[in-house]
């Protein structure tokens, strides 16, 4: 025969249990800068080397709860994501408001650009995944040309 004592006992340790996981995830806190640069290089694929003081512009222009939403469905959760499609297979990309976040953050590394100011024009990740050629307007010869050769 199960006694109350024992009954109590079960309650508590379940209760326990659901509670753990955000304790020993930690996902009440706010987003810290090594947070918002490691989702960063996860939307990016690693692909660059993003600088910690134009990460802190941008995550400062982002919505700071909106912000801790997307780093609680990917960053802090245990099998977090290493590149951009796993994001997108964890679904964490399924709630508008992350999805919308995450475009914002995308926004802001490709174009340099946050709140109509410029905070990373020559490193903006548009001209880094231009090729090289493409980068440099097309120029003419300096010179006189016919006009430099002798008769």
């Amino acid at each position: 025969m199960i006694t109350r004592r024992q009954v109590l006992i079960g309650v508590a340790g379940s209760a326990v249990l659901l509670v753990a996981p955000t304790i020993v995830l930690g996902q009440s806190g706010p987003v810290t800068l090594d947070e918002f640069m490691e989702l960063s290089d996860i939307l990016t694929d690693n692909a660059f080397s993003l600088r910690d003081q134009v990460g802190a512009q941008y995550q400062a222009a982002l919505d700071a709860a909106a912000l801790l939403k997307l780093v609680n469905a990917t960053v802090r959760q245990p099998n977090r994501p290493r590149t951009f499609n796993d994001v997108l297979r964890s679904g964490a990309l399924n709630d508008p408001q992350n999805a919308l976040t995450t475009q914002q953050i995308l926004t802001f590394w490709y174009s340099g650009l946050v709140n109509g100011r410029t905070a990373d024009y020559i490193e903006a990740l548009a001209w880094l995944t231009l090729e090289p050629n493409r980068t440099k307007p097309p120029t003419v010869k300096i010179g006189f040309g016919e006009w430099s050769r002798r008769p």
